[in-house]
């Protein structure tokens, strides 16, 4: 395999044929969405994440990692050359690259590259696993020297039958036959409590890891913060700290924030794609120590939703 580093990584074969079905390309019982890199938008984002860095300069850290899709990670190494597409290697470098000198970027692809062969993202859906999102995390605390709580530590929860997006756009045979599991890890501390505030104004609350077990097939990733809010506010009830942080996420963010929860006393989380409100004020009111800004490589390339960021810091 290549090299990353000192370790050769991992090589991954199959004797699958590929073939294209609802912009999905399928290899045996997984599926990849295809990719491509749209520069003029990643200078977009780059421009939108670097102004909130600056304008929050002396008030918040801000922290960017923009996450690889499995087309980019465990897609087995002969069809590289095959699947359409860009390479998201590069695409991370020229993204995070384009950032100015108040953001600091989070680099995952070589991260996830080094558990290429570990069950990192979902075959029927396209996000990653409670473990992918693990490894976004050590990365974190690794850029704020923060010590990451091993996954052992963690109480973890399991939920069989999911069928996500892939196959709810190819309703594969092969897929269908071969549903994911949802791994989750229960935070530490045990005195968690989330309030959402939802796009049509309702104020539900849920716990941080949702019980999905009774969930249709295909909304077994709600498992993860009880799916999508426009905002959630999370508190932890051990910590007496006053530190705290604003996510702002599309919904890989989900897998992800469960594992901040031990380390700040409130995680602010919002959804770009429904929340209104300005950011940079909404972050100087709440004094938040960290701003961090996890969106996947699809959503970079996406003008409909880079849009949408814009918005919320051009009030």
């Amino acid at each position: 395999g290549s090299q990353t580093g000192s370790k050769t990584l991992d090589t991954i074969t199959t004797d699958a044929t590929p073939y294209q079905s609802g912009g999905v390309y399928v290899v045996g019982s997984s599926g990849f969405e295809m990719y491509n890199y749209v520069d003029s938008l990643a200078k977009s984002y780059a421009d939108i994440v670097t102004s909130v860095a600056d304008q929050l300069s002396g008030v918040s850290t801000v922290y960017t990692l923009a996450v690889p899709l499995s087309s980019g990670i465990t897609l087995p190494d002969a069809l590289y050359s095959d699947i359409p597409g860009s390479d998201q290697a590069q695409a991370e470098k020229d993204i995070l690259a384009a950032m100015g000198n108040n953001v600091k970027t989070v680099p995952l692809h070589d991260v996830l590259m080094s558990h290429r062969s570990e069950y990192i993202y979902f075959r029927t859906d396209h996000h990653w696993t409670a473990d992918g999102a693990y490894y976004a995390y050590e990365a974190y605390c690794e850029s704020k020297n923060l010590l990451p709580i091993s996954r052992g530590r963690h109480e973890k929860r399991e939920f069989d039958g999911f069928l996500g997006s892939f196959y709810n756009d190819t309703k594969s045979k092969k897929l269908q036959k071969h549903p994911d599991t949802v791994t989750a890890y229960e935070p530490i501390s045990k005195n968690i409590s989330m309030e959402c505030e939802e796009a049509n104004g309702s104020k539900p609350s849920y716990p941080v890891i949702y019980d999905v077990a009774k969930h249709p097939a295909s909304l077994k990733y709600n498992a993860f913060l009880a799916g999508d809010h426009a905002y959630a506010k999370i508190t932890n009830e051990d910590l007496t700290d006053g530190s705290s942080c604003v996510v702002v996420k599309e919904s890989f963010g989900n897998a992800f924030v469960p594992f901040l929860v031990d380390h700040y006393q409130t995680v602010h989380v919002i959804d770009y794609r429904y929340w209104n409100q300005d950011l940079i004020s909404f972050v100087e009111k709440k004094q938040a120590d960290d701003l961090i800004f996890v969106n996947n490589l699809s959503m970079i390339r996406s003008d409909y939703l880079t849009g949408r960021l814009a918005q919320l810091i051009n009030k």
